[in-house]
């Protein structure tokens, strides 16, 4: 059963499956990779990783995806939607990690922006967050490109290692066009009134 769907003009996006374990060797168990996330993952720590994929879309309804490039069927990168909690709240994160040959080439762009379109316009998410790693400046780049703002420095612990990052953050554009929309109309009341 498909959770939910992204869709971008370069890559295919779809749900990962119990099989799927030998396609993300070339990501999750790379070094040059995961190089900005505390290094490659463990064949076993791979293996976990992907039943909390399996379990979250149970869960939240959403999870990561894995994004083919559409030409060559290639794995390109991870990206997808998740469910944190930092401190008492449970934020809506938006994540990617792509495949190192593939940096530099507008994949991570396009996969982010995909999980904020899916976020805003499907979930009617009111903001999503991306934690990027401290010395991540390609991550920080593409998390600004996306119109993400940084907002503060925290720790924050990802595929089981703590590292200092940016919390970035966006908010739901059409939260802001429904604001300033009601604001017009009350402007517009108030003048009826007087």
């Amino acid at each position: 059963m498909q959770f939910y769907e992204l869709n971008s003009s370069r890559m295919d996006y779809r749900e990962l499956s119990a099989d799927d374990l030998d396609l993300l060797t070339p990501l999750l168990r790379s070094e040059e990779t995961m190089q900005t996330l505390g290094g490659a993952l463990s064949y076993e720590q791979t293996l976990d990783w992907l039943v909390d994929t399996l379990r979250r879309y149970q869960a939240e309804g959403c999870g990561w995806l894995l994004a083919l490039d559409k030409p060559t069927g290639v794995p390109a990168a991870l990206c997808g939607l998740t469910y944190e909690q930092v401190g008492a709240e449970r934020v809506l994160t938006a994540n990617c990690i792509v495949r190192h040959e593939l940096r530099g080439i507008g994949v991570g762009r396009e996969c982010i922006a995909a999980c904020l379109l899916y976020a805003f316009e499907s979930m009617h998410a009111d903001e999503v967050s991306a934690f990027v790693q401290k010395d991540d400046l390609a991550g920080l780049h593409t998390a600004v490109a996306c119109r993400m703002q940084p907002t503060e420095k925290v720790s924050h612990t990802a595929f089981g290692k703590t590292a200092p990052c940016v919390r970035c953050v966006v908010r739901n554009p059409h939260l802001a066009e429904k604001a300033e929309s009601e604001n017009e109309l009350s402007e517009d009341e108030k003048s009826t009134e007087t």
